[in-house]
């Protein structure tokens, strides 16, 4: 909203038309791909170039960005585990399907160190498993929903292979019925321009000199907006740091990670992070629409 009334205000300075998109569901990774579901290219064209940035736990004021792959494609996972529930002082009468799910979680952590191939990007992260209700009685059914993350597409269709056929012998072991498997398609990798990084990175280093910085490598998490790059609009998506840097030294003084994204502790600091993110914003589009 910031670059948006900053580069209204100097329509004087740049022509074309600018398209600002305020995307919904990021966090879900449903946003972009909604959007473009409803026709918005169709309705208001398909940009030229697109710019985008999101705040993380780097010194406020900054900000980093690298050609080629930025982050990491990701799918969301959720497996019903089944079994028979009973009392907890007769589990012979049972299937656990919390014994199950333990043994899944435990299980999937080969298809990183023994059947991924080792220097090959591949993360599958556990966040939720949800079973039962009372201490002593065993239920039907678990619930585990995790995180996968990939750059490339044999690398995921393996450990998605994996996953299921993991799920599968666990609750075999078990004696139980099949387990549902199910998968989310999340952000597809991001992948940045080379000639739009490079054209935008002289401004921001002639504007920001060593604060604005090459990313050395690709960063986890995923991003929806690559969207709209594989609809075709060569882009730069890049960070901008939004931490105190006193908090940043703290945490390393403490021996402790620094608070990231997510995490109850990641509080970016207002000023001048928004204030920083407009003019990297407003650089960017005026470096390629300006007259």
């Amino acid at each position: 909203v910031g670059a948006a009334q900053q580069l209204v205000a100097m329509k004087g300075q740049w022509h074309g038309t600018l398209m600002f998109i305020g995307q919904p569901a990021e966090e879900t990774t449903e946003g972009a791909r909604a959007m473009l579901a409803a026709g918005l290219f169709q309705k208001f064209g398909k940009p030229d170039v697109g710019f985008a940035q999101h705040v993380g736990p780097e010194p406020t004021a900054t900000l980093s960005y690298r050609p080629g792959i930025y982050n990491t494609a990701s799918d969301s996972l959720e497996i019903l585990f089944k079994g028979r529930g009973a009392h907890g002082s007769t589990p012979d009468v049972a299937i656990d399907p919390i014994v199950e799910a333990a043994r899944f979680v435990e299980g999937i952590q080969t298809l990183i160190s023994r059947e991924k191939e080792p220097n090959a990007f591949g993360v599958i992260s556990i966040g939720s498993v949800q079973a039962g209700s009372a201490p002593n009685i065993i239920p039907d059914q678990a619930l585990v929903r995790g995180t996968i993350r990939t750059r490339d597409a044999g690398v995921r269709q393996k450990l998605l292979d994996g996953i299921t056929r993991t799920a599968k012998g666990v609750a075999a072991m078990s004696g139980a019925p099949s387990p549902d498997v199910k998968f989310i398609p999340g952000g597809k990798l991001l992948v940045n321009d080379a000639g739009v990084t490079e054209r935008t990175a002289k401004v921001f280093k002639a504007a920001f000199g060593e604060r604005a910085a090459l990313q050395p490598a690709p960063i986890n998490p995923s991003e929806d907006y690559s969207e709209f790059i594989v609809a075709g609009v060569p882009s730069l998506f890049w960070s901008i740091g939004g931490l105190d840097p006193a908090v940043i030294a703290d945490a390393k003084a403490r021996g402790v990670p620094v608070p990231a994204n997510h995490t109850p502790q990641f509080a970016p600091t207002p000023e001048p992070t928004i204030r920083f993110g407009v003019e990297a914003m407003t650089l960017a589009v005026l470096n390629w629409m300006g007259k």
